[in-house]
């Protein structure tokens, strides 16, 4: 009897430790420099993958953070998700190579995420459109420099297992 208490007990606060964690929030940012040390874009995507984002508890928004070339209405970042294009962003800007980043957030639906996810990476490209140039890049005269972050932020949901099942494999409970 004293055995299972201590068991029982044991399972009690494993199970409160993994149901905290079921409400913990999924958050990654991921910085590129779409120059590389080049001295031109050529307008190749940037691929920014997200590994491992966890089964969404609710909706959620991504972030493009850009800094650089972006001054001109034809300066900007087209953004795709894992193939569906959610719009462009720059051109904002009277003056180029601010050090102020230039930000927009995309809302994104528990069921998007649940769709972009079912492969266990999140996978988003920022393509420059091609008068974006690299002029920005860590000169004496713009020391910024140009930079594109993307950050992917919801709720997750832990897959961990329900207490009821861990009463069974522990065999406590009532028996299939």
């Amino acid at each position: 009897m004293k055995k299972n208490v201590i068991i029982l007990v044991g399972v009690l606060l494993i199970s409160f430790v993994l149901m905290a964690s079921t409400g913990a929030n999924y958050t990654q940012t991921i910085e590129k420099d779409p120059c590389d040390g080049q001295s031109e874009i050529h307008t190749i995507p940037l691929l920014y993958k997200f590994t491992q984002p966890p089964k969404p508890a609710g909706d959620g928004t991504l972030t493009i953070s850009i800094r650089g070339d972006y001054g001109g209405s034809g300066e900007y970042v087209i953004i795709v998700v894992e193939g569906t294009t959610l719009g462009t962003w720059g051109g904002n800007s009277s003056t180029d190579c601010l050090c102020a980043l230039q930000t927009t957030t995309f809302p994104i639906s528990k069921e998007q995420i649940s769709q972009w996810r079912a492969d266990g990476v999140i996978e988003v490209t920022l393509t420059q459109s091609d008068i974006v140039d690299c002029f920005c890049n860590r000169s004496e005269s713009y020391p910024c420099g140009i930079i594109n972050i993307v950050t992917l932020d919801y709720p997750g949901a832990n897959n961990s297992l329900p207490m009821q099942q861990f009463m069974k494999i522990l065999g406590f409970g009532q028996k299939d």
